[in-house]
């Protein structure tokens, strides 16, 4: 059985101000959103699976206001360059996502990092 799974973490930099309960409840739906959504594109590349191959890819993302990819960066990576191509052709496929609430943008856009995860045992899903 094979495993693959990503979280998400918001940079919100600059961003002194904290937000309001519900700013907070209104990021977390949309980062569940956003988590959902990239599943449906995410896959383990055969190839990998074949050889038995496990690993990770940070990555770093940044979506407009309307959830369209701007631009992606490898942040770093473990394992064999396939899942790099994977993460890679997953993100595009998968705009646009779902639109970020106006409270997580800057300058009509937000950055987010995800690692994405692949491995064939349950022990190593966390």
């Amino acid at each position: 059985m094979k495993y693959c799974w990503i979280a998400l973490a918001l940079l919100l930099g600059a961003c002194a101000r904290t937000p309001s309960p519900e700013q907070q409840a209104e990021q977390q739906l949309w980062e569940q959103q956003l988590i959902t959504h990239i599943q449906l594109f995410k896959f383990y590349p055969a190839n990998a699976q074949a050889q038995g191959l496990e690993g990770q890819v940070n990555i770093e993302f940044v979506i407009d206001a309307h959830g369209n990819l701007l631009r992606q960066r490898v942040i770093s990576h473990s394992g064999s360059e396939l899942f790099v191509a994977a993460v890679q052709a997953s993100l595009p496929a998968a705009s646009p996502m779902p639109a970020p609430p106006a409270s997580v943008l800057e300058d009509g856009e937000v950055e987010v990092r995800a690692p994405f995860v692949f491995c064939l045992t349950p022990s190593c899903a966390g």
